[in-house]
């Protein structure tokens, strides 16, 4: 089974700093990574604003996911990551008739 996230980004200042420099195509960058961890980039956008780039990717599971983000962390890459789980139209049905479901068996804690 494989999870599909979208992951934004935001760079280290000192790294756009080298990207002014000397131009690195990310994408490319992230396509490799994400193919050694058995993963796929589907899509890769830059951004403007609180984020510098979002990629979409399909991984293994959620573990690899999270391998991604600390291996992006730990060579100083990014400041920080957002992920998103994404889930197919199909997939967000279903989702709903199992809770339409379960509704019955979940009770919510009184207010105080």
């Amino acid at each position: 089974m494989t999870v599909t996230v979208a992951m934004f980004i935001k760079y280290e200042n000192e790294r756009k700093a080298e990207m002014l420099d000397h131009s690195s195509d990310r994408a490319e960058v992230s396509r490799n990574a994400v193919a050694a961890m058995g993963g796929r980039l589907l899509h890769a956008y830059g951004t403007c604003g609180e984020y510098d780039m979002m990629f979409i990717y399909e991984m293994p599971d959620m573990a690899t996911v999270a391998a991604n983000m600390h291996l992006a962390e730990a060579t100083g890459m990014s400041r920080y990551h957002k992920v998103i789980p994404l889930f197919s139209n199909e997939e967000f049905v279903a989702s709903q008739v199992k809770a339409g479901e379960l509704r019955n068996s979940y009770k919510a804690v009184p207010a105080a």
